[in-house]
């Protein structure tokens, strides 16, 4: 049985979302990858105190092709 493949997310915004952490709300990024639990745990703890977020910044790239991969099979 295929799976129907998800559209992909957008590598820039997710970037632009973790930018607005230091901001606005930490964890933006997390929401907008379905990474629930994640986001709620950034938000609750301002991104770990911003180290978090700064290390989303450069490993944000990563996890949003991580995500688009399993999108692409089907996977949520």
């Amino acid at each position: 049985m295929s799976h129907p493949v998800l559209p992909a997310k957008d590598e820039g915004l997710a970037l632009v979302l973790t930018i607005l952490g230091f901001f606005f709300i930490a964890g933006l990024q997390y929401f907008y990858l379905g990474k629930i639990l994640k986001g709620i745990l950034f938000l609750l703890t301002l991104g770990f105190l911003y180290v978090g977020t700064i290390i989303s910044l450069f490993t944000i790239r990563g996890e949003t092709r991580r995500v688009n991969a399993k999108r692409a099979h089907g996977y949520a």
